[in-house]
């Protein structure tokens, strides 16, 4: 009972202070005399509950909006009467303290919305500062980057201890800040990616007076990994990466008396490439978790190489990652190749490690369809020796043998398109022993399985037995595509697509989905008992 009476009487002084609140608001709005009561809704914003700290927030929001169009928040210039520069000295230390409160809300929310507030109240302060510095501005245009830059260091640099699962208050907060105001507004992009490439700099030092200071990397390795993954999760979603600059004011947040051009950083596109690039070096140099690494490698040839203003400074982090091996080589095939494909990359042991990565654990991994369209093109030129594309196809049908169903019915299909994309190859089916005095039986294999360099391991020299093995295979419907091989050549290339996605769960679906033609033999007498007179087992199992 007493614990009732006590939620009651908390729900009551709640709605006391929200009443209180209102009030005060009112007051403030109504008679400049009353300014003083900006003391007491700072204070329930600073130590109330959940529900009064937003009501307060949100209330001190208002009221220093209406402040601000009224001008009782400009600087002093010392034109101005000393009474009006005092009540704006005095204004301006509690709207400083009211973004403290926000900035202790951001970073420490007990509840997403709170958090969520305080950010969106914050951004709504970014551009009231910069209107009223672009007013008394040349250019017509100011951007209050200062304050814009402790916003972001309060979203981006958390330690990862500190984060929520996903779904949780912060990734909220990241995800406000990319889809409310990142992707819609082109000077909030362009500074969000100048500093990020500050942020992630390791002579940045946030008190510039000490107290922590020096390289990032070394000193905060927590926070590195929480700005890395908070920084990624924010630019690997925007929409917009660049462009769409200049032209009309809708596209900025601050809007000053004039609208930046051409001329400007801001509304140039060349200045927003240059500030999306260093951004993303500046991260990809940072140390990256085994999570975050993949996926910056699968949105590396669609979302950052496009859009850098020199795709080459990538080369030396595509080339590690893939000498990397694993999984890690497979994702980063697609950037490099683009690099290759459209910016001249000179990469010498290319197919040597595209070759090595033909292994057992390649049918099996996650990005195997990935892996093989690609593979379908690096395979595809006309210009390729022989000998290299008979490597590939020699080492694909040696995994296919011990592939499971999902790997060799992928594999077949390919080995077939390489077979007629390159007739050179052709011996590989057809050949025929030469030396005099050989008998029928088994004969050794001069394929050398080992051998790590394609134009070493006398895959020319060898045939393509293992098809034939898969001829015999187990599952009918491998053995039917493998009978392929054993046909002219006059069909058509296959669409790999229509192979890359099987998996047990799609041949059972298909098998049990199939009419049967006719009953399945079963025995020829229905037994009438589980032991019968001569069986084996009967001798020594009594029931």
């Amino acid at each position: 009972m007493s614990a009732k009476r006590k939620h009651s009487s908390t729900r009551e002084e709640s709605k006391a202070a929200v009443e209180r609140i209102i009030a005060l608001e009112s007051n403030i709005v109504s008679k400049q005399e009353n300014l003083n009561d900006l003391v007491d809704i700072l204070s329930i914003a600073k130590s109330g509950t959940v529900e009064t700290k937003f009501v307060a927030t949100n209330s001190l929001g208002r009221i220093f909006s209406a402040l601000w169009k009224q001008g009782l928040l400009k600087r002093p210039t010392g034109k101005e009467q000393k009474t009006t520069a005092v009540v704006s000295e005095w204004l301006r230390d509690n709207y400083n303290e009211y973004l403290g409160v926000l900035k202790e809300q951001l970073k420490h929310g007990e509840e997403a919305a709170i958090q969520v507030g305080a950010l969106k109240q914050l951004m709504q302060a970014v551009a009231h500062e910069g209107e009223n510095a672009s007013r008394g501005s040349s250019s017509g245009y100011e951007f209050p980057n200062a304050l814009y830059l402790s916003i972001l260091e309060l979203v981006l640099d958390r330690p990862v201890a500190e984060e929520e699962e996903e779904g949780g208050a912060s990734h909220q907060v990241l995800r406000v800040l990319a889809d409310s105001y990142l992707n819609l507004y082109d000077d909030l992009r362009y500074f969000f990616y100048r500093d990020v490439a500050k942020l992630a700099s390791p002579d940045y030092d946030p008190f510039r007076t000490g107290g922590r200071s020096g390289a990032r990397t070394k000193a905060l390795v927590e926070e590195a990994e929480g700005f890395v993954r908070n920084a990624f999760l924010v630019m690997g979603t925007m929409v917009k990466a660049t462009a769409g600059v200049g032209g009309h004011a809708a596209g900025f947040w601050v809007t000053g008396t004039a609208v930046p051009g051409e001329e400007s950083s801001v509304g140039s596109a060349a200045a927003h490439r240059k500030a999306f690039s260093e951004a993303w070096l500046a991260v990809l140099r940072q140390p990256l978790t085994a999570d975050i690494y993949k996926q910056v490698l699968l949105i590396m040839h669609r979302r950052i190489i496009p859009h850098m203003v020199d795709a080459t400074g990538l080369m030396d982090f595509l080339s590690a990652a893939y000498d990397a091996g694993g999984s890690v080589s497979l994702l980063a095939l697609n950037g490099l190749f683009t690099l290759m494909d459209q910016y001249n990359l000179n990469y010498p042991q290319f197919y040597t490690k595209l070759y090595a990565l033909l292994d057992r654990n390649l049918l099996h991994v996650k990005y195997r369809a990935r892996f093989f369209r690609l593979l379908a093109v690096f395979l595809g030129s006309s210009h390729l020796p022989a000998y290299l594309v008979a490597a590939f196809i020699k080492r694909l049908a040696r995994l296919a043998v011990s592939a499971t169903p999902a790997g060799a019915v992928t594999v077949i299909p390919v080995i077939y398109n390489l077979l007629k994309a390159h007739p050179s190859c052709m011996v590989l089916l057809h050949r025929v022993e030469e030396e005099e005095g050989e008998g029928e039986g088994e004969r050794e294999d001069p394929y050398l399985a080992e051998e790590a360099d394609p134009a070493l391991c006398n895959a020319m020299a060898s045939s393509l037995w293992e098809l034939q093995a898969l001829q015999q295979h187990y599952y009918p419907n491998i053995a039917t595509l493998a009978n392929i091989f054993g046909e002219p050549f006059h069909k058509p290339a296959f669409s790999l697509e229509d192979f890359l996605d099987h998996t047990y769960a799609t041949f059972f679906d298909g098998d049990t989905a199939r009419t049967p033609k006719k009953a399945a033999a079963l025995a020829v007498q229905p037994p009438v008992s589980l032991l019968r007179a001569g069986d084996a087992t009967s001798d020594f199992l009594v029931l």
